[in-house]
């Protein structure tokens, strides 16, 4: 009964951390070039988040350098450049 009770807890901590999950910041990787790099991984965040965000920090110009993902959603990494 205990090991159920524990489970269950567990479980719901882990939804709780669901809906009040972090948007992962932009890095800026070099800034002579305006490259940056962003995190979208799991389930707070998806491939639209990520380039919302590149979307925002170029003002709606950039474009994708690398692209990486698994398919488990786990991870996603997009690496994106400014356009001047």
């Amino acid at each position: 009964m205990y090991k159920l009770l524990f489970v269950a807890l567990v479980f719901l901590g882990g939804c709780a951390q669901l809906q009040h999950g972090a948007i992962q910041p932009v890095v800026l990787k070099d800034a002579k070039n305006s490259i940056y790099f962003t995190t979208c991984a799991g389930a707070v965040e998806d491939w639209p988040s990520c380039y919302d965000k590149a979307s925002a920090t170029c003002n709606g110009k950039y474009d994708v350098i690398t692209r990486e993902d698994n398919n488990r959603g786990t991870k996603r990494e997009l690496t994106f450049q400014c356009k001047k």
